[in-house]
């Protein structure tokens, strides 16, 4: 049997949405989106005639777009490729499974990597729209940033890489998978709450510009 995974991703730059750029948005795009579409077009016709797998790993921000950036936009991509993937391979007898990993320990939730990046996209900002957020926003939103990275980022790969083994050897894979206590009892009960709901609880969360707050 023959098994595709597509794994490959990135998340710089994330943040709020009006500190990014177009390219911002194309380059994490071209590599969590595109890239696993392109490489699943090229291999199809071999893993139809195997009757294979494919297997995308998505996150649990393809379920609930906490932050701006190209990042969440690209998982929700993967999400709804997938899915058409699956429908269109299934005569086929082509199996398609997602993979929705929550936080964990990687070069995608380096903290300092992340920090240097929104810093960056800081810095460039017109002085007008750094004014409307206020000098104390940026350290706020680390500080927000560091709290719940070092809280939810699991170290244990193995829940993540258990899933894909069985989403490839299964006799009967599921469609989808949550890998990690977080993607379990946090993000996935989140993503079937009302919109409103889960605005307000990241609303709670993450700082308060200073125009945005009045």
């Amino acid at each position: 049997m023959f098994g595709l995974v597509n794994n490959a991703g990135i998340a710089n730059p994330i943040g709020p949405t009006e500190w990014m750029d177009i390219e911002d948005f194309r380059r994490v795009l071209a590599v969590n989106a595109l890239g696993a579409i392109e490489v699943t077009l090229q291999l199809l016709p071999l893993l139809k005639r195997a009757r294979g797998r494919v297997v995308n790993t998505s996150s649990v921000l393809g379920r609930i777009s906490a932050n701006g950036g190209g990042y969440c936009i690209s998982k929700y991509c993967i999400e709804a490729f997938s899915d058409s993937l699956r429908r269109d391979m299934r005569h086929f007898g082509v199996k398609v499974s997602i993979v929705e990993p929550g936080f964990f320990k990687t070069n995608v939730t380096d903290l300092d990597s992340l920090e240097a990046s929104l810093r960056q996209r800081w810095e460039r900002l017109e002085p007008a729209t750094r004014s409307s957020y206020g000098e104390h926003f940026l350290p706020q939103y680390l500080r927000v940033q560091r709290l719940l990275l070092s809280l939810l980022c699991d170290r244990d790969l193995a829940k993540v890489t258990r899933c894909m083994e069985h989403a490839l050897r299964a006799q009967h894979p599921r469609s989808r998978y949550s890998a990690g206590w977080d993607a379990k009892l946090l993000w996935l009960p989140a993503s079937y709450l009302p919109s409103a709901l889960v605005d307000l609880a990241l609303a709670l969360i993450l700082p308060k510009p200073a125009l945005g707050g009045r």
